[in-house]
Formats: C-alpha cells, sequence, structure tokens
C-alpha cells in the first residue's frame, strides 16, 4: 500500500476514533442528565402527592391533566387499587424508579410507601418521547460520525498527497540517476525531513561517485602499466614464432600474451568510459566482420553463406564477437572446439558462438553477463561490454540452454532493411 493511501486511512481512522469518543462522551452526559432529570421530577412527584394526601387542599389535583402519559395510583397493603388517576393498568411496585412497558408504552415508575399501614402511592410518567429523543441523537451522532470520517479521509487523502508529491519527486530524480556517474538530487522545499533525506541521498551518491572516480583512476593506470609491457611480449614472442613455427611452447606463450593483451584492451575501455562513447555506424557485412575475428583463432570453425548486411560500427561489432569468441575458447581450451554460424533473414540476422566447454547452468546463464562475473579464466568484463555494445546497436544478447555439451552465445542484430525502416537507436550517432 502507498504511504500517501497509508497515512491518508491513518489520519481518517485517528480522527474517527476522536470523533466517536466524543460522540460516545456526549450521548452518555446526555442519557445521565435525562435519566436524572426524569427521576428528579418523579421523585418530586411522589413527595407532591404524600403531602397533599396528608394534607389535602381544596381544589389541588392530583394529576395536570395537560400532561399526557400521566397516571397516579394509590395501591392498598392488600395490592388492590384504592384510587387511579389517568391509567387503567395496575402500576408495579418499584423503588427505585425504573423504565416499564405499560399499555405499550415505556414510562418511568417509582413508589413511595404512604402511612405506616403498608399501602403505596405509584406514579407513572410517559418516557417515550424523551427515549426517542436519545435514539434520535445515536443516529444523528452516528451519521455526522460517517460524514465526518467521509470529509476527514478525503481531507488527509489530498495533503498526504500533496506532502508527498516532493518525496515522489525525489524518487523520480532518483530513479534517472546514471549508476556510472551519480549525480546530486535537487530538493527544492524547506528544511523538512525530506530535505534531511535528500541531503542524506546526495551524501551518499557523492561517496558512491567518488569512490567510482578513484576506481577508474586505479583501473585505467593498471591497466596502462599493463598494456606496454605486455605489447612488448606480445610482439617479441609473434617474431619469434614466426621464426620457430613449429614450438608449440612459442605458440602457446604468443597465444597467453594475445589474450592478456586483448584483456588489458577491455580494462582500458571501461576505465576510460569508451564502452559508453557514440557508435560510428555504416553498413556492415557481419560475414567480413566475422571473418575477421577468427582468423585471429585458427581452428574456430565460421560457417557464413550469407552476407547479413547491418548498420554497425564496425570495429566496436568486432569487440563483441572477439570476446564471445576468446570466451568460447577459453571454456573449451582449444580453438577447435568453438564454431560461429550466421544466419542471415529479413528483419534480423543471428549469430551463434557455441563451444564444446563445461557449458553453463540456469544461474550462470544469466550471470555471464554482469560485470565481475568469472567463467573459468578472463576478466570477467568481455561479456558485459559485449551485451552493452549489442544493446546499444538495437540487438540483443543471451546465453542458450542447450541440452548438449557447451555453451551458446546468441546475438539477434537488426537487418538493413530493419534499420532503414526504423529509427537509429539511442546510442547511435
Amino acid at each position: 500500500m502507498r504511504l500517501a493511501r497509508r497515512v491518508a486511512l491513518g489520519s481518517a481512522a485517528l480522527t474517527l476514533v476522536v470523533v466517536a469518543a466524543f460522540g460516545a462522551l456526549a450521548y452518555v452526559g446526555f442519557v445521565r442528565q435525562q435519566d436524572a432529570s426524569m427521576r428528579r421530577l418523579l421523585d418530586e412527584d411522589l413527595g407532591r402527592l404524600a403531602a397533599l394526601l396528608e394534607r389535602p387542599v381544596l381544589g389541588a389535583s392530583f394529576v395536570d391533566p395537560a400532561v399526557p402519559g400521566y397516571g397516579v395510583q394509590i395501591v392498598s397493603p392488600d395490592g388492590a387499587t384504592v384510587l387511579s388517576w389517568g391509567i387503567t393498568t395496575q402500576l408495579p411496585l418499584v423503588a427505585p424508579a425504573a423504565i416499564r412497558v405499560l399499555e405499550g408504552r415505556r414510562a418511568l415508575v417509582g413508589s413511595t410507601a404512604w402511612r405506616d399501614g403498608g399501602a403505596t402511592i405509584r406514579v407513572a410518567h410517559d418516557v417515550e418521547d424523551a427515549l426517542a429523543t436519545r435514539s434520535a441523537l445515536l443516529r444523528s451522532l452516528w451519521t455526522g460520525g460517517v460524514v465526518a470520517g467521509a470529509i476527514a479521509l478525503w481531507l488527509a487523502g489530498t495533503v498526504a498527497r500533496r506532502a508527498l508529491r516532493p518525496l515522489e519527486r525525489v524518487a523520480a530524480d532518483a530513479r534517472r540517476i546514471d549508476p556510472s556517474a551519480p549525480g546530486a538530487i535537487a530538493y527544492a522545499g524547506g528544511d523538512d525531513e525530506l530535505r534531511v533525506v535528500t541531503d542524506a541521498l546526495n551524501e551518499t551518491l557523492a561517496a558512491i561517485r567518488e569512490r567510482s572516480d578513484r576506481e577508474h583512476a586505479f583501473l585505467l593506470e593498471v591497466a596502462h602499466e599493463l598494456a606496454g609491457p605486455l605489447t612488448l611480449v606480445h610482439y617479441h614472442l609473434g617474431s619469434a614464432r614466426r621464426e620457430r613455427p613449429d614450438d608449440v611452447s612459442l605458440r602457446v606463450a604468443a597465444e597467453a600474451a594475445e589474450e592478456l593483451l586483448r584483456t588489458s584492451q577491455d580494462l582500458l575501455v571501461v576505465a576510460r568510459g569508451e564502452d559508453a562513447r557514440p557508435l560510428e555506424m555504416s553498413i556492415v557485412a557481419l560475414r567480413d566482420v566475422l571473418q575477421r575475428v577468427v582468423r585471429a583463432y585458427p581452428g574456430v570453425v565460421l560457417e557464413a553463406d550469407e552476407r547479413g548486411d547491418v548498420v554497425a560500427d564496425a570495429d566496436r561489432l568486432a569487440q563483441v564477437f572477439r570476446n564471445l569468441v576468446r570466451n568460447g575458447v577459453q571454456a573449451a581450451g582449444r580453438a577447435n572446439g568453438v564454431r560461429v554460424t550466421l544466419e542471415a533473414r529479413d528483419d534480423e540476422h543471428v549469430v551463434r558462438v557455441a563451444d564444446d566447454g563445461p557449458g553453463l547452468d540456469a544461474e550462470a546463464r544469466t550471470a555471464v553477463f554482469e560485470r565481475g562475473y568469472r567463467r573459468g579464466e578472463g576478466s570477467g568484463v568481455g561479456l558485459s561490454i559485449a551485451k552493452d555494445l549489442v544493446e546499444r546497436h538495437g540487438g540483443r544478447i543471451e546465453a542458450l540452454a542447450e541440452a548438449g555439451p557447451g555453451a551458446v552465445f546468441e546475438v539477434r542484430l537488426p537487418s538493413l532493411a530493419t534499420r532503414l525502416a526504423t529509427p537509429a537507436p539511442g546510442g547511435a550517432s
């Protein structure tokens, strides 16, 4: 449940509790006051009647004809009604006074002793209208409570939405932050709790940015330190290999130096931020790119009958397939354990790089494209770069679940016809 709704419901519930409490207190106070008033009047009538019977006054009346529902009876000790005014049913002996139903209506009945012989004076006051007033008051309180609750819910919802609107803007700004270069979040509100949260978030983002800058600087320094000597080693090993082509040790050393050199180049790409630089697009034949990559790995099989024309950055696309082929050679342990196929279609072209290595489980097929994930040898950088470049070319890459041994990486790129009919991807320029 959203915070604004929780705040609104909480405020409305609190309002209902307060209204219900005040309503209950008002109703209880009214009932008590009304009961006290009716009992006081009844006691006054009983006292007046007892005094009137003891000292009769000429012309005095036991009952007021103008007051309906008023009854008086004098009952003998043996329970016989001696005198009765205003009511035909014998009144019960009730002490203290209590409400009884008489002749279909509710009445407050009370009694008092008269003389020492055991006779009683009994009085009944009709309270039907008074009790109806109570019911009306209770209904009014309930109705008022419901209306007050509805108004409170609406007001609380409106106030909560307005109060939390700056928080939603901060959240939207936070979602737009580039993880590779996190910037500060602007907050135009006052000195409130949200500003405290925003300032704390900006402090965290600044710390992340500073640490990221340090890591990139360190990575760039390491990559540069590696690239220089590795280039020299690779050059001399290549020269020695050409002079002694049958020397297995030289071949293995030269291939290892070449892999290390390309790994250092991947690290340089990441450290310089070149993986996000604009693509230099042109019409490229996928078959030519794949042949260029495969030539660097003698033994890798290429099956490509069609050109497979696409709109792409040829060098960056070669980087993608070089990383995939190199990954396959490392997994298989040999170049002839890797097969590259190109399937040209009308809407898209599909390139598959398959190896007969140990393969990937379900978890690895997802994690293999995350930066830092290592599959055997390698830096854990190449496949993440490949995924980013493929997506910037408007395509997609995935590791397939195959029944047989080994792993299969599939790259799908829009064909030239498709790209000419649609806008260029955001990363292109």
